[in-house]
């Protein structure tokens, strides 16, 4: 019965922020509604009842928890409010700054300089998803936590890939978008790898297996346009899903049979 009191606590805490004036509120409520529940079962009163009365208990500090509730929440987001504007206001400033003395002082010249904004709106929208992720984390919200990591490697596509293209075929006249947007397929394999190492005890196991099944194929995929971008193999490199999917055939074969082990025989 305390384990079930412990899932109610922290059912009714779910979605409050782990500011450690939240969680010392949970850890006295929670101990509050223990002692009472063992006081009722001392009293003779039967566990079921005793867990109601304990439960009951909660709404006599409904307000005490609604207050402390409110100033976390609210102190959390403002705090986080303020320091992002205070950056964001840093960062653009020191931007602006910095494409206006390229601009003026060094290069006396607009016509290429343009690039430096776009990086830096680039390199904050990388930030914002970091920041936006490391808000949500202060909340136990696993659904917002993954959209958090999908939205950072979403924005290292225009870091990662998008800029550096773009820079090489305005500054130095190369072209390379014919083949660098297979940053684009390295990041959805690292995203995918991320996302099972950071929820692999929390999904089932048939997700877990298509994290894994997903993983792989975007790694053959990669490394079949890799070799033959670079050996011109497009027709013989296929063969590598092939090795694949006998690959996969062999790890499901391997996974049953051990977990499934033959019963002993009798004598």
């Amino acid at each position: 019965m305390e384990k079930k009191l412990r899932k109610y606590i922290n059912r009714k805490f779910f979605l409050y922020p782990k500011t450690e004036k939240i969680l010392e509120v949970r850890e006295e409520l929670y101990s509050i509604m223990l002692d009472h529940y063992n006081d009722c079962l001392a009293s003779g009163i039967s566990k079921e009842e005793s867990y109601k009365r304990a439960v009951e208990m909660t709404l006599d500090y409904k307000s005490a928890v609604r207050e402390v509730e409110t100033g976390s929440s609210m102190g959390a987001l403002k705090k986080n409010i303020i320091s992002t504007a205070s950056f964001s206001t840093f960062y653009f400033l020191t931007l602006t700054a910095i494409f206006l003395f390229v601009s003026i002082v060094v290069l006396k010249s607009f016509a290429k300089t343009w690039l430096i904004p776009v990086g830096g709106a680039f390199l904050y929208l990388f930030y914002a998803a970091i920041n936006g992720y490391n808000y949500a984390s202060l909340f136990n919200f696993e659904v917002w936590k993954r959209w958090g990591i999908a939205l950072i490697y979403a924005t290292l596509v225009p870091v990662l890939y998008v800029f550096p293209s773009l820079y090489l075929s305005v500054v130095k006249g190369k072209n390379i978008w014919s083949y660098s947007w297979l940053i684009v397929i390295v990041l959805a394999f690292l995203y995918i790898v991320t996302d099972y190492i950071a929820n692999r005890k929390r999904i089932s196991s048939l997700e877990r297996d298509l994290h894994l099944l997903a993983a792989g194929l975007i790694l053959t995929t990669l490394l079949y346009l890799v070799l033959s971008m670079r050996f011109n193999l497009w027709g013989s490199a296929w063969i590598l899903y092939v090795l694949y999917l006998a690959f996969v055939s062999l790890a499901f074969y391997l996974g049953e049979k051990m977990g499934h082990p033959k019963a002993n025989k009798g004598d």
